[in-house]
């Protein structure tokens, strides 16, 4: 909300824009972070054409705030802004939708033929549900619904790491979308039920293929649910893999990959090593890596809600970084760790005929045969 806090950042700002040159999206729309915080120095906080336009097309990837000259939160602004303008009911139809499926059907996908549970039941049956590990898989929403295949290459490495696993009956969305749009109060209710939720489970250790997860479980369910997990380890699917690769994981057919940085398990979870160090240890893949990469690394275009807000907008941005950042180094694949991340990509090849595969990090160590 427009707190002290957010009046100091304002007032702090000294419009040196290196926030618009750091921003994906000003490449694919009329916004502008720097003429966004210069709207606001000018307190026009009640503008409602503003409030309903330009908070929703932040990505909320936090680049602006690494590059940043003065260390400015600048992406506390936007939500704070989207807060407002649902106080002031002059968000998009979208947010309300994603909170109307979200309750309705425990995701933000409203899809007539799927449910979370249809890719356990193909792919497992019921044979998840008598497993007394300690360890919880946790899909995530887009996984299960809109992208099995991650789901499946998880549970397939879990198994060739040996590691047993159980899987929740009935899992609940985490909540992240509703954070990303502003919708505060309705995240910290699905947390609390979240939270105990796993804890019924009895376990020690929960690990996710959604980096949107992760996020949420260890950073904005403490830092804005004031939610915290008591004695589990919340571990990203990357993690389990750089730890427990002891066997030599080998590529049938040699492949050149590189590896994009997801804003929500790099920047904002500080996730940056264990997935590079699964790549470098397999046999057969040729790790090359961008020019921007870790804390600089461009975003994809899918975050911050902008998936549901506006699809076009975040396949513009992918393509951007597609074609300028990825193809000139000559690679086969593009390896991501979250499942909005290889979605969007994926839509934008498909749509663009762009020559590259997308992988998740996943999909790549389950092809790995060992040696």
């Amino acid at each position: 909300m427009i707190t002290e806090e957010f009046k100091d950042i304002i007032r702090a700002c000294e419009q040196c824009g290196t926030c618009t040159a750091s921003c994906p999206t000003k490449e694919a729309s009329d916004f502008n972070i720097r003429k966004v915080v210069r709207h606001l120095q000018l307190e026009l906080y009640e503008d409602k054409d503003f409030l309903s336009k330009y908070p929703w097309l932040c990505t909320q990837c936090y680049r602006c705030r690494e590059l940043c000259t003065e260390g400015l939160e600048i992406p506390k602004l936007v939500m704070a802004l989207r807060e407002l303008a649902l106080k002031n009911a002059v968000a998009p139809e979208s947010v309300y939708s994603v909170s109307k499926a979200i309750k309705k059907f425990g995701s933000p996908y409203q899809s007539q033929t799927r449910t979370k549970e249809t890719w356990i039941n193909k792919k497992l049956g019921d044979s998840h549900q008598s497993s007394d590990a300690d360890l919880l898989y946790w899909a995530g929403c887009t996984p299960s619904i809109m992208a099995p295949n991650l789901a499946n290459a998880a549970v397939d490495v879990l198994t060739k790491l040996d590691l047993d696993y159980k899987i929740l009956n009935n899992e609940p969305c985490c909540g992240e979308p509703l954070i990303s749009l502003g919708l505060i109060d309705e995240a910290r209710d699905i947390a609390v039920k979240v939270k105990k939720a796993i804890e019924e489970a009895q376990i020690k250790r929960l690990v996710t293929s959604c980096s949107g997860c992760y996020n949420a479980f260890t950073n904005l369910y403490p830092e804005i649910l004031d939610v915290n997990f008591s004695g589990i380890e919340i571990l990203h699917i990357s993690q389990v893999l750089s730890k427990n690769m002891n066997k030599e994981f080998k590529l049938e057919k040699s492949m050149a990959l590189t590896y994009h940085d997801p804003c929500s398990l790099g920047r904002h979870s500080k996730v940056y090593d264990a997935p590079r160090k699964v790549l470098k240890s397999i046999e057969g893949l040729n790790f090359v890596e961008m020019e921007h990469t870790r804390e600089f690394s461009r975003c994809c275009g899918g975050g911050g809600g902008i998936l549901s807000l506006d699809y076009k907008m975040a396949m513009e941005i992918a393509n951007n970084m597609l074609t300028k950042e990825i193809l000139p180094l000559g690679v086969e694949g593009l390896v991501t760790c979250c499942p909005s991340c290889y979605l969007n990509f994926k839509r934008t090849v498909l749509k663009n005929k762009i020559p590259i595969k997308i992988y998740d990090l996943s999909e790549v160590a389950a092809f790995c045969g060992l040696s």
